[in-house]
């Protein structure tokens, strides 16, 4: 979240006077609280979308989208639009060639944990989309500058309903769907292949490990969803929340037929994570599980946290080359 007293006074009264000239020079929108008390015009060239912080009138063909969450940014580019500005962090796209190829010449408005207010000011939008997460704080900032619309967001396993909400937001809901008609289409061949390759649903688990500990992320995730909609069943129960914290006395609720192990460190924490795998693997606890024995383990890439549409044909290339051992 940004503390906008620590941008410092002289560059946020720059703010303040660029926000002024730039409310004179360009009408594109309103932000409004939803209350008996207020009322948002309505007119041709925009269509009100409701949100978290109220409802907002968007530009029917927006031209100049700023994107502050990772959703919203993969959402927008599998619309097929370029926006002109985003805001993520650099490890985000570490291994995610899927998206870096299509971010050449979008300009960084810094960190989705911390986006920089000047640059989005800057870049002079026309529409904002983001999270709860990362942007109800500075919202009526952002608000100033363009149209905002800030989803709410709980947990990564909502990344469909972020899709059409995007989608709704840029009126790009026939794109979004062929979108998810082409992932059903394509789960239905993954699962006609997984019948019959294994008589049996197989039972997995996806393990997270951190520097001094360990998880099983649950269905109520992004990478459980996937899980869920490929016939997978899960190794914990349904019931569980988004992650399942393990010891080395607990392994065994992470067996199954497959283990898929990843974490989401970087520099000397993801070195910490390599020395915690390697001295996993030499655990015996570890060397009794079911999928270690019959060579069932899986190191998968940092995407497996999460995001949306272009993330998850990604999750689906990993299973393809590991369960099924295409390379696709």
């Amino acid at each position: 979240m940004i503390d906008i007293q620590r941008i410092g006074r002289p560059i946020f009264s720059r703010i303040v006077l660029g926000i002024l000239a730039f409310l004179l020079t360009v009408s594109c929108g309103t932000n409004s609280t939803q209350s008996e008390d207020s009322v948002t015009p309505v007119n041709s060239d925009c269509r009100m979308i409701q949100h978290m912080m109220g409802e907002t009138c968007v530009p029917l063909n927006p031209q100049r989208i700023v994107t502050i969450d990772p959703f919203s940014l993969e959402n927008v580019l599998a619309f097929g639009l370029k926006p002109i500005g985003y805001a993520i962090a650099p490890d985000w796209l570490e291994k995610r060639n899927y998206l870096r190829d299509r971010l050449v010449g979008i300009e960084s408005a810094g960190n989705h944990n911390q986006p920089s207010l000047e640059k989005i000011l800057a870049l002079k939008p026309d529409v904002i989309l983001g999270l709860e997460l990362e942007s109800e704080a500075i919202y009526p900032h952002l608000a100033q500058i363009a149209p905002t619309v800030i989803l709410p967001f709980e947990t990564s396993a909502q990344w469909k309903d972020v899709l059409i909400k995007n989608a709704e937001t840029l009126g790009q809901v026939d794109a979004a769907n062929a979108l998810m008609t082409d992932y059903e289409t394509r789960l239905d061949g993954f699962k006609r292949q997984m019948q019959s390759t294994y008589p049996d649903p197989l039972q997995v688990s996806v393990v997270r490990l951190y520097p001094n500990s360990m998880a099983i992320y649950a269905e109520d995730s992004f990478i459980g969803t996937i899980l869920e909609d490929v016939g997978l069943e899960s190794s914990i129960p349904a019931s569980q929340a988004l992650r399942l914290n393990l010891s080395k006395e607990t392994l065994h609720l992470a067996d199954g037929d497959a283990i898929f192990v990843w974490s989401n460190e970087v520099g000397d924490s993801q070195q910490q994570v390599q020395a915690e795998l390697e001295s996993l693997k030499a655990d015996p606890l570890w060397q009794q599980l079911d999928a270690v024995q019959n060579n069932r383990i899986y190191k998968v890439p940092s995407y497996w946290i999460g995001s949306s549409i272009l993330t998850a044909h990604a999750v689906l290339d990993d299973l393809s080359n590991t369960l099924l051992e295409t390379d696709e």
